[in-house]
């Protein structure tokens, strides 16, 4: 022992227990060590004589040692009073570990010093950090999440009070990065995550906030940006950087990026509005054919408000069973009789008194988790009106209801058996259905909506592609699919006639999908030109306004047993 240091008197022992695992110490006033309890050091690595007699201020962490000094200070300001405080012991062989210590002012042999006990706390404050940790981080990719990125907004907002410039959100999402999960898994996709989230994080300042808000979308924060125009430069680079494929093992894959961007000056604005904005902006930059960086603008903002009103719409619809089926004919090229009839949903709009096509509210239905149960109203519907149909036009060659199917119902590991029950229970062969997807919806499918379609047809219901040539699919797709017919899109029948290159391609499309022994259907025929145009190119089927407007079923029937096209026999 030191020089000066103190011999203890059996008195405080109470304080100083002999073999404790606590720190006692006993400092002078001017922080110099003057007793130390050797048991408390071992998780230090130190020895007494390392510490006697030598400044406390050596032992304590540099960003700590005004917290030690301000303690001992406010102890000795109120004698007998236990002050706490936690700070960082320095290790010997390096390093520091956290203590938490109780100190009060006392006098022995004649001298006012500091009595301490300090527990090492590191454990805990390690478990405090993760704690921490997995409450403001995105567990995945370490970067900070939703919770804490509203947070951080919101402060970045309420800061342009106090100077000038902007505030950026930017809003982003791998395309159809769905495809990667259900093809090949989750843990392929969750890598392909963290590699999105460092290549992000490239191109971002220390300042700036990045977070996973959930799945594949992204959100990020940039402050003090002197003109709105470097977040929309940052966004297109981005979306630049989506184009590279990204590397799994041995694999290689490729997922663009979509990104929607919202800025404000005003201090004043809420964090979920300025989010919401940007997500707006994404859902444009989707809606314009994925890949791009978009700006909310307040186009977008009355479009918002415009859907808003719409699934307020839908709701009571449904509630109120306002739901109707209008339907088509599609005919026989070559006879111009009736053989089938495409079902159309609609929606009675009682405030307006109008019926509303599914064009102005099926994206709204979607988004809005309302799809699910418009697509089960409209197949009972079908089913129940082909049923009556098949019985009235008995001896007809009226044969088949058609209706749209969703990727969510051709998931559904129970769609295809529940369509044949269905069928079965209104006494109708599978036949009797034709189940339309649209491309969209095929070339997003996962495996089990695949697996579906193909017990669908396996069951005997006839599966055909709706929209052909507006999705991502070319001609050679078509072999892929489990399909009995394709349906050309009415954009190009609109040009048939008009030039060598619309011809070329919708007579294509009937020689290619004629050689996969599938029927071809027209929609959008309008006149008696693009009728013979497509007759002479040997398709098969049409629909359109040439023949008939969508229609309730009361004028399916009188065209079929009344008008002296196709009667009844």
């Amino acid at each position: 022992m030191g020089s000066n240091s103190i011999h203890l008197e059996p008195s405080v022992h109470e304080i100083v227990v002999a073999g404790s695992p606590d720190l006692h110490t006993v400092t002078s006033m001017g922080g110099v060590y003057r007793f130390v309890s050797a048991a408390g050091l071992a998780p230090f690595g130190w020895l007494p004589e390392d510490l006697l007699d030598a400044s406390q201020d050596v032992f304590v962490h540099p960003d700590d040692v005004l917290v030690v000094a301000e303690a001992q200070a406010q102890a000795a300001r109120d004698p007998g009073t236990v002050v706490t405080t936690m700070w960082r012991f320095r290790c010997k062989r390096g390093g520091y570990r956290w203590v938490e210590t109780l100190s009060r002012e006392t006098e022995l042999d004649g001298e006012r010093v500091i009595l301490s006990a300090a527990r090492d706390v590191a454990d805990r404050k390690e478990a405090e950090a993760t704690l921490h940790r997995l409450a403001s981080t995105d567990p995945l990719t370490g970067v900070a999440n939703r919770t804490v990125f509203m947070d951080r907004l919101l402060h970045a907002l309420r800061r342009l009070d106090r100077r000038e410039g902007v505030v950026a959100v930017l809003f982003l999402d791998l395309d159809r990065f769905k495809l990667i999960n259900d093809s090949v898994g989750h843990l392929i996709g969750d890598a392909v995550l963290l590699q999105m989230a460092e290549r992000l994080r490239a191109f971002l300042r220390p300042e700036d906030t990045l977070a996973r808000l959930g799945g594949d979308e992204f959100a990020i924060l940039v402050e003090d940006m002197s003109w709105a125009e470097q977040a929309v430069a940052l966004g297109n680079r981005i979306v630049e950087a989506g184009h590279a494929p990204f590397a799994v093992g041995e694999e290689h894959f490729t997922c663009t990026t979509s990104v929607g961007v919202a800025i404000t000056g005003d201090a004043q604005r809420s964090p979920e509005g300025l989010l919401q904005e940007a997500d707006l902006a994404l859902y444009r930059a989707k809606d314009r054919g994925r890949n791009r960086a978009e700006v909310f603008d307040e186009h977008l903002r009355t479009r918002a408000v415009g859907r808003l009103g719409t699934e307020r719409m839908l709701r009571r619809a449904i509630d109120e069973d306002r739901l109707r089926l209008d339907y088509q004919p599609i005919v026989d090229l070559r006879t111009g009789e009736t053989v089938a009839v495409e079902a159309l949903v609609r929606v009675w709009d009682d405030q307006q008194q109008t019926l509303i096509a599914a064009e102005t509210f099926i994206e709204v239905a979607e988004e809005a988790g309302l799809l699910g149960t418009i697509d089960d109203w409209v197949l009972a519907q079908a089913v129940t009106q082909a049923a009556s149909w098949r019985s009235l036009f008995a001896g007809s060659t009226f044969a088949d209801v058609a209706i749209n199917v969703t990727a969510r119902h051709l998931a559904n590991a129970g769609f295809a058996q529940s369509v044949v029950d269905l069928l079965v229970e209104h006494g109708l062969s599978p036949g009797a259905l034709q189940i339309e997807v649209t491309e969209r919806v095929l070339m997003e499918a996962s495996n089990s909506a695949m697996s579906g379609l193909r017990l669908l047809r396996d069951a005997g219901v006839r599966v055909g592609l709706d929209d052909f040539g507006t999705g991502y699919s070319s001609l050679s797709y078509l072999r892929m699919f489990p399909l009995d017919f394709v349906k050309i899109d009415r954009s190009f029948i609109h040009e048939l006639g008009r030039g060598p290159t619309e011809r070329a391609i919708v007579s294509s499309i009937i020689d290619l999908s004629h050689a996969l022994h599938m029927e071809v259907v027209a929609e959008g025929v309008e006149t008696a030109a693009q009728q013979d145009e497509l007759r002479a190119l040997g398709c098969d089927r049409a629909q359109g306004y040439l023949f008939a407007a969508p229609g309730p079923p009361g004028a399916i029937e009188a065209r079929v047993l009344y008008n002296g096209v196709d009667l009844a026999g």
